[in-house]
């Protein structure tokens, strides 16, 4: 959820006071969905600590990202598929080639395609 401590203590602070859920999500600037998952986790835990989140584990780790980023530098060439056939060959670890785009495009690199010119004739010679 993207609402502060801040603005959590104010919704519940409003809702206590006798305001309706869409008078404080026009005066807070937030949804009225917003305002009532707030309000609803409130009165679920008696307070406004955060319930424990189940994120999703990563599937490269901190070396793998280092590596998938050290191997684009290095021939800027190379595909998200041609890196994560590299990480495979030389780590050993199976990944898709999209948590390796994600990688490149978080480090701002993205693959290049060399410059190819026309092609010449005799005639052009």
């Amino acid at each position: 959820m993207d609402t502060t401590s801040e603005a959590t203590v104010q919704v519940v602070g409003l809702l206590q006071a006798g305001h309706h859920q869409r008078q404080v999500a026009r005066k807070l600037n937030m949804s009225q969905s917003a305002v009532s998952r707030v309000y609803r986790r409130f009165q679920e835990t008696s307070g406004f600590v955060w319930r424990p989140q189940t994120n999703r584990h990563r599937s490269t780790s901190e070396t793998d990202d280092r590596f998938i980023v050290l191997t684009s530098l290095r021939n800027r060439y190379l595909t998200g598929v041609d890196v994560q056939q590299e990480l495979g060959r030389v780590l050993e670890v199976a990944v898709s080639q999209w948590p390796i785009r994600r990688r490149l495009k978080k480090s701002n690199l993205t693959p290049k395609r060399p410059a190819r010119g026309p092609k010449l004739t005799a005639g052009h010679r």
